[in-house]
């Protein structure tokens, strides 16, 4: 099994969780720390707890909230670095189980490239995007012709999870992966990293604070507004 460099996983188990299912938790997030490594360019140790959990224990009174959501199966503590992954994952959703696991695992990795949480947490718009996965642009255009959808949406209108349910997220209904907010950020995020590298988005992204917008720091970086790249990323979507 290839392990990361630097991304050191620390692996705990909660709950009835089979041999076979621990080592598949393993091998996936060992492989996406892989990766990682390499499209974020991690050159310093970064140290990330993994609870590998039965449904029963991840699931455990749940009434409401996440661990309630039919299609929720990892969660994710921030501030402690650690991952909560219900191996039921590879079971219910096999094609997309590597894809969460490296969302969960990338937001985790952003963080500590940017320096500085509270800089991390100033953007939705950028925290959720820089976790996207591969093939996102993909997907979106997928849903776009499959939903009939005529109008693709704004990023810069998807502030918060709120937004994402009002374009009809619902993660009792689908995965993230599958939900049209989610998905514009990734696609957007997607052209950026292609098209400029991951370099200059957090460059941009260590730039945020309480006296300087997104807008602001975009411009700084990329020498061009926000906009006009969002304009770009659209014209690709409908080549």
């Amino acid at each position: 099994m290839k392990k990361p460099q630097y991304i050191n996983f620390i692996f705990e188990i909660s709950g009835s969780v089979l041999v076979e299912q621990e080592k598949q938790v393993k091998l996936s997030f060992n492989k996406v720390g892989v990766l990682l490594e390499a499209e974020w360019g991690v050159s310093s140790p970064i140290r990330i707890g993994v609870s590998i959990m039965s449904d029963d224990a991840f699931r455990e009174g749940a009434t409401s909230g996440p661990q309630s959501w039919k299609y929720c199966f990892l969660l994710r503590d921030q501030p402690d670095d650690k991952i909560y992954c219900n191996v039921d994952v590879f079971r219910d959703l096999p094609n997309d189980a590597e894809k969460i696991i490296k969302h969960e695992t990338a937001h985790i990795v952003v963080a500590h490239l940017v320096g500085n949480f509270s800089a991390y947490r100033n953007s939705f718009f950028l925290e959720e995007g820089t976790a996207g996965f591969d093939g996102a642009t993909d997907r979106l255009i997928e849903k776009l012709e499959k939903e009939n959808i005529q109008d693709i949406p704004d990023p810069l209108a998807i502030q918060t999870i709120g937004d994402i349910k009002t374009m009809g997220g619902d993660t009792n209904k689908e995965p993230f992966a599958d939900q049209l907010g989610y998905l514009v950020l990734f696609s957007f995020i997607e052209y950026l990293r292609k098209v400029y590298g991951e370099n200059k988005i957090i460059e941009a992204y260590r730039k945020l604070d309480e006296n300087t917008t997104l807008e602001t720091a975009f411009k700084s970086v990329y020498e061009e507004s926000l906009r006009t790249a969002i304009t770009n990323w659209k014209t690709k979507l409908r080549i």
